[in-house]
């Protein structure tokens, strides 16, 4: 006895065109957020210390105080320098010059590097503080270096060590990326 197989029912027209149809749309959307529509930006961000103002070729775009960011938006491409500015003054902080190239971001993060070098000639081992913190213990005769000081007002502080007797201080307004320096003496 011979078994036959029934006839396989065909996929009918209208179906296999519109699988068809959907494909081919799928395929041909246009992204309508796409890469050529994407202008460059440039994020901002202020982690230096201080509220600073924010320009780019000379115009002003915001200002930000510390660890806050914000963007500037609509970029031509090419060369442009941006600049940051102690905020209502015209004390440059930082200036950096951005080759922005189409379709591209990027971040500019303004920080602080600069530093702290106490010399400890008192005669005695003294404890020293940084805007009411203790910092460290500093023996006679020998530095300590702060590794990084946020610009902005800071006071340092040096007590006899287990005191609250305070030998020395000092206020420091940090404003560049150099090494600053106490001497604390009798």
């Amino acid at each position: 006895m011979v078994n036959r197989r029934k006839p396989r029912k065909s996929v009918s027209p209208a179906i296999a065109v519109c699988l068809g149809i959907l494909v081919m749309a799928l395929f041909s959307c246009n992204n309508p957020v796409g890469p050529e529509d994407t202008a460059p930006y440039i994020t901002v961000q202020n982690s230096c210390g201080i509220a600073l103002d924010i320009y780019m070729d000379g115009t002003f775009q915001f200002f930000l105080n510390n660890n806050e960011y914000d963007l500037i938006q609509d970029i031509t491409p090419g060369t442009h320098l941006l600049e940051a500015k102690k905020k209502d003054a015209d004390i440059m902080v930082r200036s950096y010059t951005a080759e922005v190239a189409p379709e591209t971001s990027y971040t500019w993060t303004i920080n602080s590097n600069a530093q702290m070098k106490i010399t400890n000639n008192y005669g005695e081992t003294l404890d020293i503080y940084g805007d009411g913190a203790f910092y460290s213990e500093l023996t006679d005769q020998t530095e300590l270096v702060f590794p990084t000081i946020p610009y902005g007002e800071h006071l340092l502080e040096a007590k006899k060590q287990g005191g609250t007797t305070v030998v020395a201080s000092t206020t420091v307004d940090v404003i560049e990326d150099i090494i600053y320096t106490w001497i604390i003496q009798k």
